[in-house]
């Protein structure tokens, strides 16, 4: 009875949202830049949110690390009907391609995917920035063909924003960066070719990459293509049946399905910022988690039950629970991008040594930059080395209080939707 008093709670704070869109967005495929890869592969994808009212142009969503389309799934509704005239675009980048997404359509894609192997595709070592800016390009210029076109970058995806725009800047009629920069994290020279050393251990760098001494794609502390993978199938699983047990092997406790997924991800238990949305509370027996005092956050890991499992409160935080799990995964798309290319990470936080033919340089519009109160740039002075990126360009920086990394994107009210419809007001035709 009390999971059922839990998930009414839910249901009812989850009611007080913002108008949105409640259309299906196409998936659109788009041509990419020639890679060894081959034209099969060489594609990348996008969730179009159709102009509502006259058209006045685009905005295309480019997302962070490990973020796939879905990602801007719940600020896109809401855009488009705040923003009357302009389309949206959520950019899937070419890996996710190489996603076997098919287990969501299985009786049990919890089960699908423990049994998933991990292919190898070595090609994705050659999938760096400058691959991924060819083909941010070719969804730049199908854009423009009807009417201007902003870029807007979440986290690294901010980072890839920036440099296109200072690859292609005459292509853009506006740039929005949330709760990222040009200059998010940075590497030597010699810390791109061989490698640096970080909280984790050692990581390699371009040299062992093409040497294949390194995974072509993200692989740590369970940011692989299987963790991320499972990590979709138990949120899609939730949606779908909230209240119910959570399968043996989610949780080493017994819990409801909304319990475990979310414990995964919510602020007061996931130690790393990059990966926290506030979504409320496990009703259960808490501790301290050791992790995240290694990176100076106070957070919590759930021990148990208090009853005979673990649930889930809806506590009226940022974002609605339930709605995150619904945008969480698709058949076609999901919130991860689960093969993100090493050498993209490398590419972008060495960028001046990886293309040194990006340049500083001014912009011809005004750049909007949100920063989250919990989140990654959570000061207006974090925004400060975009001065030396964009020298004599004009900033508009504003901070969203009490908002985490990712409650900037998928909060119930919308919180960047106002700063952004009022930004693409004064874009010029």
């Amino acid at each position: 009875m009390r999971g059922v008093l839990l998930l009414l709670v839910a249901l009812g704070l989850a009611g007080a949202q913002s108008p949105r869109w409640a259309g299906e967005p196409e998936y659109r495929t788009f041509p990419g830049v020639p890679t060894a890869a081959g034209p099969t592969l060489d594609k990348s994808y996008g969730l179009v949110y159709p102009a509502q009212g006259e058209f006045r142009g685009t905005v295309l969503f480019v997302p962070g690390f490990l973020g796939g389309a879905t990602n801007f799934d719940a600020l896109a509704r809401r855009l488009v009907l705040a923003a009357p005239g302009w389309e949206v675009w959520a950019w899937d980048r070419r890996s996710n391609g190489l996603e076997d997404r098919r287990g969501f359509e299985a009786a049990d894609p919890w089960a699908y995917y423990q049994q998933y192997r991990l292919p190898e595709f070595p090609f994705l070592k050659d999938w760096g920035l400058r691959v991924h800016l060819g083909d941010l390009q070719h969804l730049v210029e199908q854009a423009r063909a009807r009417g201007p076109v902003v870029l807007a970058g979440h986290s690294l995806g901010a980072s890839l924003a920036a440099l296109f725009a200072l690859y292609r800047p005459e292509q853009l009629s506006g740039l929005i960066l949330l709760d990222g920069s040009a200059n998010l994290l940075s590497l030597s020279e010699e810390q791109y070719h061989g490698g640096a050393d970080t909280p984790f251990g050692h990581t390699p760098g371009l040299d062992a990459l093409n040497a294949g001494q390194a995974p072509p794609y993200i692989s740590l502390l369970g940011l692989d293509p299987r963790g991320l993978a499972q990590a979709e199938a138990q949120a899609f699983m939730a949606a779908q049946s909230p209240g119910a047990d959570a399968p043996h092997g989610w949780v080493p406790w017994r819990a409801s399905r909304i319990a475990a997924a979310l414990y995964r991800v919510d602020d007061r238990y996931q130690p790393f910022p990059a990966f926290s949305v506030s979504v409320g509370q496990a009703v259960g027996r808490e501790g301290f988690n050791l992790l995240g005092f290694l990176f100076g956050n106070l957070t919590y890991t759930v021990r148990g039950p208090r009853g005979k499992r673990v649930e889930w409160q809806d506590t009226g935080e940022a974002t609605d629970p339930l709605e995150f799990l619904r945008l969480y995964a698709n058949p076609s798309t999901g919130f991860s991008e689960w093969f993100f290319p090493y050498r993209l990470t490398l590419d972008i936080r060495a960028w001046q040594v990886a293309m040194p033919e990006l340049k500083p340089r001014t912009l011809p519009y005004p750049v909007l930059a949100l920063g989250a109160g919990r989140g990654l740039l959570p000061r207006a002075g974090d925004f400060a080395g975009l001065s030396r990126v964009f020298p004599g360009s004009g900033f508009d920086v504003r901070i969203l209080p009490g908002l985490t990394h990712l409650d900037l994107l998928t909060g119930r009210n919308g919180p960047a939707v106002g700063p952004i419809a009022q930004y693409l007001q004064a874009v010029r035709p």
